[in-house]
């Protein structure tokens, strides 16, 4: 009887296990391998789930592209973009939008109108990439900055509102030659305008004198006034200019007096110049810029400096110039040096005498 309940009890046990073993779990999911990983990112990229790392930007109807990605830039982060090799590539786009302005300027006596320059304003596009996900994806707009000239159209409008200075000396319109080099220099000043802090240079304004460029040799020149052979008398154009520029005020920088007196000037008053020797030079120091005119006619050769009326100078007393014509002379012809006759130079000069000894 024990042992039946025994049994009987052991049976049911068997019954309850095999029901509790019958309990589902839930299955366990796979993790994909790299290979399907990258299969993943591939399908996302071509859904458009990838951040579009093309930077763009236009100006004038054309425009520039760069696949940042080309660059290092991962899509996320923007330190891992190479700003050497950005700036390469926009060293590039602005060769093509950066222009240099062009000052106003006189032809003929008339304004030419100025023109502003431009160039591409780096300190935006450098704010832009430390914030690279908000410029992405989209063309831009070129960042340009107005490059002004020194000189405006406005300023030349106003450059001859008052005179500085003038200074005049005389000539002999009837030396042809002489006459010639100087309107040819006369011409190369005149309508110069020199802007603020810049420095004139009269042998760099009026350039090399030779016959190519129209000047000619000037047989007759002032007594004591150097000349190049081929363009004499322009040393009348730069010293007549000096003692303009001096009353004006302005900042010499280099003059040379002849070594002997020109008459068209009081002693001292001079400004001698040769191409590749001595230079008239002068600077700009005012607050304004300034206007040269330059005028030869009828022996007169004439330089005012002029100024808008807001300028401020302190002019300078100088002498006045001669009120007659000044002397002139004719370029001495240079002496033809005489050869040497070597033959009388020399002496007959006696033989060596040699002495032979023979020994035996």
């Amino acid at each position: 009887m024990k042992l039946k309940y025994t049994i009987l009890m052991y049976m049911v046990l068997l019954l309850i296990c095999g029901c509790s073993s019958s309990h589902s779990y839930p299955p366990q999911t796979k993790q994909p391998s790299s290979l399907e990983q990258s299969d993943l990112s591939r399908s996302l990229e071509e859904e458009g789930d990838r951040p579009d790392t093309r930077f763009s930007m236009a100006y004038e109807g054309k425009e520039w592209s760069l696949n940042l990605a080309s660059v290092g830039f991962d899509g996320i982060d923007p330190t891992t973009l190479d700003r050497e090799a950005f700036y390469q590539w926009l060293s590039d786009v602005e060769k093509e939008v950066n222009r240099p302005p062009e000052s106003a300027h006189f032809e003929k006596g008339k304004i030419l109108s100025h023109r502003d320059g431009r160039k591409l304003d780096r300190s935006v596009v450098e704010g832009w990439l430390d914030h690279i996900h908000d410029y992405t994806g989209r063309t831009l707009e070129a960042p340009i900055q107005v490059w002004k000239p020194p000189i405006t159209t406005t300023t030349l409008k106003r450059i001859r509102e008052k005179r500085l200075s003038i200074y005049t000396t005389r000539y002999n319109p009837h030396n042809e030659n002489r006459t010639h080099n100087i309107d040819l220099s006369t011409l190369a000043i005149d309508y110069r305008v020199i802007p603020v802090g810049e420095v004139f240079s009269f042998n760099q304004v009026v350039g090399v004198r030779t016959t190519e460029r129209g000047y000619r040799p000037a047989p007759v020149i002032v007594r004591g006034e150097y000349t190049e052979g081929i363009g004499g008398g322009i040393c009348q154009t730069s010293t007549t200019l000096f003692n303009s520029v001096e009353r004006a005020g302005l900042r010499i920088l280099q003059r040379v007096s002849h070594s002997k007196q020109v008459t068209y000037v009081p002693a001292g008053q001079d400004a001698t110049v040769s191409w590749g020797g001595p230079d008239f030079r002068f600077q700009n120091q005012l607050n304004r810029p300034i206007l040269i005119r330059a005028k030869a006619k009828g022996g007169l050769l004439t330089v005012s400096i002029y100024g808008s009326s807001d300028i401020l100078y302190k002019p300078r007393p100088t002498p006045e110039p001669p009120a007659e014509e000044p002397k002139t002379e004719k370029v001495p012809k240079p002496k033809r040096r005489q050869p040497l006759n070597r033959a009388k130079e020399y002496k007959k000069a006696p033989l060596p005498q040699t002495r032979f000894e023979i020994s035996g």
